[in-house]
């Protein structure tokens, strides 16, 4: 292969290029009309009617955790197996992180888990659509609603899926939408916080918009001295940024479509392998995945996949995890924030985390690239039995 098979959508392509042109004519590159014009077309595809924007997944979690009453000393309910920036965030806000395992089918968190974690000090129960499986963002929303305590929800993909008749991103008093490589198939960056409520809407710009109001008149957003409300952060979505997912937003369905066929082009070609465990077909749309995640069987140990990664970046394969054990992170492993966990705490989660790749997943694969990404997989997996 001539270039590298990265992991997801990147930089654009021409024609979203010509599309990103045409937006900023549109909106003469005004950043905050561009900021609505994400923010509504996110808000749109999950069926709220506030979303707000932000410039990074971390700035939106951490927003997110301060608006909904996390502050420092509370405690924050969070599955041990999930991406670094949900850690990053609560740790960032002073929250005290408390983990639970996954379930070993759909390793996202479920109720007996989430339910033995929660005290007198839980502020927020987390629940995140990891890999964009949704399974238990319902169960995590009943166990808050009982405790009356509210719920985050974090879709590191999973946009345009749902439970029942219900999409992904209405279940949590806030949802944290993540438009990131790793984290989406947007893969612009940034994030867009959707929630229900004008007052966590309001608290959410003020925080984004380092403490201060937006202008409510067109001729002030030319300058102006405003009030600083509140401690808030610089973490507005810039214009470029805006634009390219304004473009992918705008073609989701069309890419969402492109993607399911990608799906099944791994599947034809891996579902016989007896070392690997794959992600299950869409049941009528109800899971959108993120990426394609594949996990090796229980006789490969870390470093073993470890190998069989460094094989695939070797043939300019993009493959990595996207989730971790997070208690088990030297960044979160020590001190008081995270209580000093120890290795079989989360047996679920750090067997799965030990054995998963993700392969890339964008509409840029077709068959050649597909039947090449398998090919040199499958010869890794045999190079590695043979050397165990």
């Amino acid at each position: 292969m001539s270039d590298p098979i990265r992991l997801g959508m990147h930089e654009p392509n021409r024609a979203e290029w010509a599309e990103m042109q045409r937006i900023l004519r549109e909106t003469r590159g005004d950043q905050r009309a561009l900021e609505e014009r994400v923010e509504h077309l996110v808000a749109d595809l999950v069926k709220r009617p506030l979303g707000v924007a932000f410039v990074s997944t971390g700035a939106a979690i951490e927003a997110a955790l301060e608006a909904l009453g996390a502050v420092a000393g509370t405690e924050v309910v969070m599955p041990a197996l999930g991406p670094s920036v949900l850690a990053n965030a609560a740790i960032r806000a002073g929250t005290r992180p408390l983990f639970a395992d996954v379930d070993p089918k759909s390793l996202t968190l479920r109720e007996t888990h989430a339910a033995a974690r929660v005290s007198g000090l839980t502020r927020v129960l987390v629940g995140v659509a990891t890999h964009g499986e949704p399974k238990g963002l319902d169960e995590i929303v009943a166990i808050a609603s009982r405790n009356e305590l509210p719920m985050l929800e974090i879709l590191a993909g999973g946009l345009g899926g749902r439970i029942g008749r219900d999409p992904v991103g209405r279940f949590g008093r806030i949802a944290v939408v993540a438009l990131g490589e790793r984290e989406s198939t947007i893969g612009s960056g940034g994030a867009v916080c959707v929630t229900n409520d004008d007052n966590l809407a309001h608290a959410l710009r003020l925080i984004r918009n380092g403490g201060c109001v937006d202008p409510r008149q067109e001729w002030e957003r030319l300058g102006g001295i405003r009030r600083i409300e509140r401690v808030g952060s610089d973490a507005r979505m810039g214009s470029l940024q805006a634009a390219l997912a304004a473009v992918r937003l705008e073609n989701f369905e069309k890419t969402s479509s492109e993607l399911e066929d990608v799906f099944h082009g791994y599947l034809r070609r891996l579902a016989m392998h007896p070392d690997l465990v794959l992600p299950a077909p869409c049941v009528e749309g109800t899971v959108r995945w993120s990426h394609f995640a594949v996990r090796l069987s229980e006789r490969y140990s870390r470093d073993d996949r470890d190998s069989i990664v460094q094989g695939l970046l070797r043939h300019d394969i993009a493959a990595t995890s996207v989730v971790h054990v997070l208690p088990h992170e030297p960044a979160f492993a020590c001190g008081y924030k995270t209580g000093g966990h120890k290795e079989g705490d989360f047996p679920v989660a750090e067997r799965a985390a030990d054995r998963l790749i993700a392969l890339p997943f964008s509409t840029e694969l077709g068959e050649r690239e597909i039947d090449f990404i398998c090919q040199t997989l499958q010869l890794m997996i045999e190079r590695q039995s043979i050397l165990r």
